[in-house]
């Protein structure tokens, strides 16, 4: 494998430039609005009312919003090189985020002032984009020949986002029409690793796969701990969906084994990588994706304790879901640095590059302002995570202030890099 960005983000084959970045756009409205969600919704993360509406529907800002619109726009850059494939459909690409993202708006909106009927309409809307994504995928990955350990890790991940979608209509339609009952508890849990662990992060682990060589200069490393992560992942989803409604607790036990296994796997590939670096100096964004696989890391080791004392302690779950979805986060907002610059310079410099001086990728933003966005990202999610288990409302606000102030340097930088044009 290569270890020039161009070999991934080259763009003789790739999307016009507009597409993904219409998604990273997007994603990053997404993101500072889920900042602010944060600090709404911090007396309730004190609290360790982890349903309340305002923490419902900041965690979709994030996980459906941030997450998930990124990482279509990073899919579709990525894939006519990870699969010699371009996205099956571009038109309905178009289209799809224009749908999903006023779906999501008004789905959000819906949760946190409880209107059902108007979470519904949105969820509905939010389901249509959805899944025109994922068939546009599943039709990319079917007509791809290689078959290799990212593809894998798509494949699964596109139907567990399927999984995710029908599970999230239905938790929406039982609160315009109660018919759940006691069962939603378990169904929105089993919705939120579906969700986080077989959608997003098997595509973190495809994707990371081919980025952090790339990035770090590292390859050759043993990359038999991402295989393992990759079959632990997608069978402990498996394992969760068939099993969440067992009625023995110690049945239940097993996909949690199986999930922490995975995601212990893939923390160990990113540790091989880093260590097996060529690079001797980590730059920013890869501190910052260092910082967020250690805070995944604690969501993990969070994670665990739940599995065996249960969810008695409000606080850890709280601080669970909150390491979880904010150490993915962090590790998006990392990778951001890395992809948007280079797509930046390659449509916008790389065609005159040799015949006039361009800056170097590097040179488009500011590295001082990326340090302040990478601290500000990470001390709110370790203090949000602190305040969750202290119970502090106060740590909680100062954790969401430092969380929103830095995802909005990061939005202003992405904003301005994208402006940049040749003199």
């Amino acid at each position: 494998m290569s270890s020039h960005p161009a070999t991934v983000f080259g763009t003789a084959d790739g999307p016009p430039l507009r597409l993904p970045g219409s998604h990273f756009a997007a994603g990053l409205v997404f993101l500072v609005l889920g900042g602010a969600g944060l600090l709404a919704a911090a007396p309730d993360l004190a609290a360790g009312s982890f349903l309340s509406p305002r923490v419902t529907g900041t965690t979709h800002l994030f996980t459906l919003g941030w997450i998930t619109t990124s990482i279509m726009g990073a899919l579709y850059q990525l894939l006519p090189v990870a699969l010699d494939r371009s996205i099956r459909w571009p038109r309905v690409a178009r289209v799809t985020l224009w749908v999903h993202a006023p779906g999501l708006l008004a789905f959000v909106t819906g949760l946190m002032f409880q209107r059902p009927a108007f979470t519904v309409a949105g969820a509905s809307l939010l389901a249509v984009g959805l899944l025109a994504f994922a068939a546009n995928l599943i039709a990319t990955l079917a007509s791809a020949r290689r078959r290799d350990l990212t593809w894998w890790a798509l494949a699964f991940a596109a139907t567990y986002l399927v999984l995710t979608v029908l599970i999230g209509w239905a938790l929406a339609a039982n609160l315009r029409w109660p018919y759940m009952g006691a069962a939603r508890l378990v169904a929105l849990g089993t919705h939120l690793h579906v969700a986080l662990v077989g959608w997003v992060m098997l595509v973190i682990v495809g994707v990371a796969h081919r980025l952090l060589p790339m990035f770090l200069l590292s390859h050759g490393a043993d990359e038999r701990p991402a295989r393992w992560a990759v079959g632990l992942l997608a069978t402990g989803t498996a394992l969760l969906f068939a099993l969440h409604h067992a009625p023995w607790p110690w049945v239940r036990r097993i996909p949690a084994a199986l999930l922490l296994a995975g995601a212990v796997a893939f923390l160990l590939q990113a540790r091989v990588f880093y260590a097996k670096r060529q690079r001797p100096v980590v730059d920013v964004p890869l501190r910052l994706a260092a910082a967020a696989l250690g805070v995944i890391g604690a969501a993990a080791a969070l994670g665990a304790v739940l599995s065996v004392v249960g969810f008695a302690r409000p606080g850890l779950a709280t601080a669970y879901v909150v390491a979880l979805v904010l150490g993915i986060s962090l590790f998006v907002a990392a990778h951001y640095y890395k992809i948007v610059p280079f797509l930046v310079w390659m449509h916008r410099f790389g065609p005159i590059a040799g015949r006039r001086p361009v800056p170097k990728v590097a040179e488009l933003f500011s590295a001082r302002w990326a340090r302040a966005a990478a601290a500000l990202l990470t001390a709110g999610v370790v203090v949000l995570v602190l305040g969750a288990i202290a119970g502090s409302p106060l740590a909680a606000r100062i954790g969401a202030l430092s969380f929103v102030a830095g995802a909005t340097v990061e939005a202003v930088q992405m904003a301005a890099l994208s402006r940049r044009r040749p003199a």
